[in-house]
């Protein structure tokens, strides 16, 4: 299209210079009057622009006029159905390591118990497992605190024990060998190192008290002299 222009452009401008060369010489009275060179430049312009006009509404004509493609309807997204949020389990207002004094408590050797010093006894407690988890044979009965009166600091449970259940704990003491009142706190304790006991708040030890008294010295016999005769 643009070579097109180009050609037609370069015709008038021939054209032109020829028209102009000829408007140079002298007319005679007979002769037709020819056309001034302002008036050449005119017409020359305006074809050239006519040329140029009708070549561009050619071209245009030829050209397809683009069409806009076709917008695709956009497919609707299946929604995923939410699955209902699972509640939360009820929990259980019993706290998991729990103990409670059996019925009785105190199986041997009563609070104040008066013992001599270095003695040999034992102490059995009666516990009820009061939680909601099972005592199993990795539970410990543990030492702690104030005197331990020569026992075994810590010993595995015997058994298993139920929610509800009771077990008889025991441990061997020896009294201590100065006279005086002495006191050894024990608690339970869970195979992840919880302690736990008795009270309220499952958070107190359970003991064993006792008096120590000086043991008396043994009095000594009467030795028979035998009177000598004179």
């Amino acid at each position: 299209m643009m070579a097109s222009v180009k050609r037609a452009a370069c015709f008038l401008l021939v054209v032109l210079l020829l028209l102009s060369g000829c408007a140079k010489t002298t007319p005679t009275p007979n002769e037709i009057p020819t056309i001034e060179q302002p008036d050449l430049m005119q017409t020359s312009v305006a074809l050239v622009t006519l040329a140029a006009g009708q070549t561009l509404a050619a071209g245009a004509s030829a050209t397809p006029n683009p069409t806009l493609a076709s917008t695709a309807t956009p497919s609707q997204i299946p929604t995923i159905a939410r699955s209902a949020t699972p509640e939360p389990e009820a929990t259980s207002s019993v706290e998991c390591n729990r103990a409670s004094p059996g019925t009785p408590f105190d199986l041997t050797i009563p609070d104040n118990t008066k013992l001599y010093a270095g003695q040999e006894f034992t102490k059995t407690w009666r516990l009820v497992n009061s939680g909601s988890c099972k005592w199993t044979r990795l539970y410990k009965l543990v030492f702690f605190s104030q005197n331990p009166m020569g026992a075994m600091q810590e010993q595995f449970l015997t058994g298993e024990v139920l929610t509800g259940q009771a077990i008889d704990l025991s441990v061997t003491f020896y009294a201590p060998t100065s006279p005086g009142v002495y006191q050894s706190n024990w608690m339970l304790q869970d195979p992840d190192g919880n302690l736990f006991g008795i009270g309220p708040n499952a958070d107190a030890p359970f003991y064993v008290r006792i008096e120590v008294m000086q043991e008396p010295s043994p009095t000594p016999e009467a030795s028979l002299t035998p009177t000598p005769k004179p």
